[in-house]
């Protein structure tokens, strides 16, 4: 059951398309699941205790302007398809959000889904809107292969009086988002 159960998430997974509706947002970066790193021993002993079991799964993605820039913010995850693959179970768990967290793990914002993958939706994470080196907008963008659809989050801005990502709705909007045309 286990085995089919994935075959099909993986069959969904490879028919969606190549060229994504949502890609390409000017000035913005998309995350990518290669940046991200086993999060070390120092960090984890920081995160609250509903992530302890996730420990050996969780990464740290650095939020950073280009490859070689210093990130200021970082996202901090379970990879929940190598925890099913590792205790051989097809069953969800009730994982925690993502989370941004900054140097010294303290928390600057939680995502409305699991980066990179809450079974059977993919989300795409974009950042941007450059104060300096501190991204201040950050988009999720949702590929979902079931009826439901694609859908997207109205984006996490950052207050720099209250030094957090904060959304102004939670709510998942149907679609895609608009992205004017430039010329």
């Amino acid at each position: 059951m286990y085995k089919k159960v994935l075959l099909i998430l993986l069959v969904f997974h490879l028919s969606w398309p190549t060229s994504r509706s949502f890609a390409g947002y000017p000035g913005f970066v998309e995350l990518k699941s290669t940046v991200c790193v086993p999060i070390d021993q120092q960090h984890a002993e920081k995160l609250p205790s509903p992530w302890r079991k996730y420990l050996a799964f969780t990464k740290m993605c650095p939020l950073s302007k280009t490859p070689t820039s210093k990130a200021r913010v970082f996202l901090v995850s379970v990879w929940t398809e190598d925890y099913l693959n590792a205790k051989q179970s097809n069953m969800w768990e009730e994982f925690p959000s993502s989370i941004i967290v900054d140097d010294r793990m303290n928390n600057l914002g939680t995502l409305p889904v699991i980066f990179p993958i809450e079974a059977p939706t993919e989300p795409a994470i974009y950042f941007g809107r450059w104060k300096a080196s501190l991204p201040t907008e950050i988009r999720v963008d949702v590929y979902d292969p079931t009826v439901s659809g694609d859908h997207y989050y109205s984006p996490l801005i950052w207050n720099d009086k209250e030094k957090r990502f904060s959304m102004l709705d939670k709510e998942p909007k149907s679609g895609s988002r608009y992205k004017p045309q430039y010329k």
